[in-house]
């Protein structure tokens, strides 16, 4: 292979670990498995300080997670541990992670004009756009997480641009690591059927107005001849958009192929929390997809039949260098038979709110969504089936709810749940994908939902079952969780890990939460957090819960941020990173 000069300065460090896209690697696990400085000991006995933050000053909420280029060389040929910062402005920064702040910024390139919709208010003071009902967001530019191509010295990102006549469209484009300038016109995002029409005699297309939220995905990260994946949103409501899959060749800056997921209905949008669609070592794409795919027949929602529409689905994308095809699926239910029983959104289930995992060294795929229930499928098979809860690897589980692994019934999945004393009213969402660590104590999970804590279990990759282990005492939005009506907080914790490598005594469960308040309606205070991976507290939280051990939160550090509501916090080379809704990135290292 032929390395360029940035992959050659990034081999000569040592202990120096790239974050090159969402969740460290393609199989979105969620895990750092290189991290040689932050151990638990480490962490409850010195603590972390708040060293600088990173301030972007263009826009204050920040959607794509920060990435990390350990040894980048930059135009004026010095050597750097680069953070980029991707900005709802349409600007990415590049930042020294071990400059002094005010001296640290290598540089910034802007992308266009982001589209900034006018807002109103509601009846109770929130803000609303036509793009965000809730109206939190300013600015729409980079909304999804870049990613970055290390053997080309390049980062690839999607932004919306607005044009010289007002309209927005989606652009993808390319820029250089050394000096951030762009390489080449940016590529429109396209897709359009021939000659078909959906069940609203509407054109089947990517409109230019869809929101582009999932992570982009670069298969293979690194090697040769690799092709970049573009997710689309879709939408809630019949005549809505579809959800698109777009493929680009990185090497013409071509798009190659698209796969739309409802031909005939609507949504089956990728949005995924945030999260990336995944790959597999052989090249095969992964993703959920959310809401929609029933059609209406004379005022009557239709059921689709498994081959035009997949919504509420697994799916695995096959590309070939020309062609992006749908080989195989799996359906686990169907929003038209969602039951409005104690169940607020019965049409609103997203199992798309979530986002697949592929376990490496495994035949498996994973994920749970809006029901917060675990899915485990052989990614050999995933069944092409509708319902049919046979197909799956093991029983599926309450992944998200009360800890304590309840079974998961059909065909009422979603709600009602537990019982009264447990308060099933309330929303037990994932968003974003539960972390896969295969550390010191074997493969876990960790995960947390909606109007909960972070819970942690194990998993056998052999089975497909998760165990329970044990779950932290701090619950996300706790006020409005424990309030005895309503539907609790969004959007519950985002969750990731650290180790090196299956070392004992150096697994970390790294969180972001809301303190209290809906992160999805309202601009919330946030908090991080760090509990040890495999040692619990010694004190229970109930005869029957085990306690997950708490080593650090950002409150120790005297640090007062807002949420950024679907990103994850990132670890690498002794350092955390902490994006939020203030316009900036806050670094935080060991106390000495």
């Amino acid at each position: 292979m032929k390395f360029t000069g940035v992959l050659i300065a990034l081999l000569s460090l040592q202990a120096a670990t790239p974050v090159l896209t969402r969740s460290y690697d393609n199989g979105r696990t969620g895990a750092n498995l290189s991290e040689t400085i932050f151990t638990p000991q480490l962490l409850a006995s010195k603590g972390l300080k708040r060293v600088k933050s990173l301030t972007i000053g263009d826009d204050p909420r920040i959607e794509a997670q920060p990435l990390y280029v350990p040894g980048l060389v930059t135009a004026d040929g010095n050597k750097h541990n680069a953070i980029l910062v991707a900005s709802m402005g349409n600007h990415v920064f590049a930042f020294d992670a071990d400059a002094a702040a005010g001296q640290d910024l290598l540089w910034r390139v802007k992308l266009g004009n982001p589209f900034r919709p006018a807002a109103k208010h509601k009846p109770d003071g929130h803000r609303t756009t036509e793009i965000d009902d809730a109206g939190i967001n300013i600015a729409w530019g980079i909304l999804s997480t870049p990613v970055v191509d290390l053997d080309a010295g390049r980062m690839y990102l999607v932004n919306w641009v607005v044009g010289a006549n007002g309209k927005r469209a989606l652009f993808l484009h390319r820029i250089g690591l050394k000096d951030g300038k762009e390489i080449g016109p940016p590529a429109p995002i396209q897709g359009k059927l021939k000659d078909a029409t959906d069940a609203q005699g509407k054109p089947v297309e990517l409109f230019p107005d869809q929101k582009q939220r999932a992570a982009l995905l670069l298969v293979p990260l690194a090697g040769q001849h690799k092709t970049l994946f573009v997710a689309t949103n879709g939408g809630e409501k019949p005549g809505d958009a579809h959800g698109w899959m777009v493929a680009f060749d990185v090497d013409s800056f071509k798009q190659t192929a698209e796969w739309v997921a409802t031909r005939k209905g609507f949504g089956g949008g990728m949005w995924q929390g945030s999260q990336g669609p995944s790959a597999d070592s052989d090249g095969n794409v992964y993703a959920m997809t959310a809401n929609g795919g029933f059609i209406f027949q004379n005022g009557n929602a239709v059921n689709f039949n498994g081959d035009t529409d997949f919504a509420e689905a697994f799916v695995k994308l096959k590309f070939d260098g020309t062609k992006l095809t749908l080989n195989d699926w799996f359906i686990p239910f169907l929003d038209t038979q969602r039951h409005n029983v104690n169940n607020y959104d019965y049409r609103d289930q997203d199992l798309g709110s979530g986002a697949p995992v592929v376990p490496p060294n495994t035949d498996l795929l994973l994920g749970a969504g809006k029901d917060g229930i675990l899915y485990v499928l052989n990614r050999g098979n995933l069944g092409k089936k509708v319902g049919d809860l046979s197909v799956l690897k093991a029983s599926p589980i309450y992944l998200t709810f009360n800890g304590l692994g309840l079974p998961m019934t059909s065909p009422q999945n979603d709600f009602p749940l537990g019982n009264a004393g447990q308060n099933p009213n309330k929303t037990h969402h994932l968003h974003g994908s539960p972390t896969y660590w295969d550390g010191s104590n074997g493969p876990m999970l960790f995960n947390w939902g909606e109007n909960e804590s972070l819970r942690a279990w194990k998993f056998d990759t052999n089975t497909g079952r998760a165990s329970f282990v044990g779950k932290g005492a701090e619950v996300a939005s706790a006020k409005l969780a424990n309030a005895p009506n309503g539907r609790g907080g969004m959007t519950g914790g985002m969750v990731s890990a650290s180790s090196n490598g299956k070392n004992p005594n150096t697994g970390i469960v790294w969180t972001l939460a809301p303190i209290d308040g809906d992160a999805n309606l309202d601009v919330v205070e946030g908090i991080a957090r760090a509990y040890d991976a495999v040692q619990l507290d010694p004190t229970p939280i109930d005869a029957g819960t085990p306690r997950l051990k708490l080593l650090w939160d950002s409150k120790r550090s005297g640090v007062k941020f807002n949420f950024s509501k679907f990103c994850t916090p990132v670890v690498a080379d002794g350092k955390l990173l902490v994006p939020t809704y203030d316009g900036r990135v806050d670094v935080y290292t060991l106390n000495q």
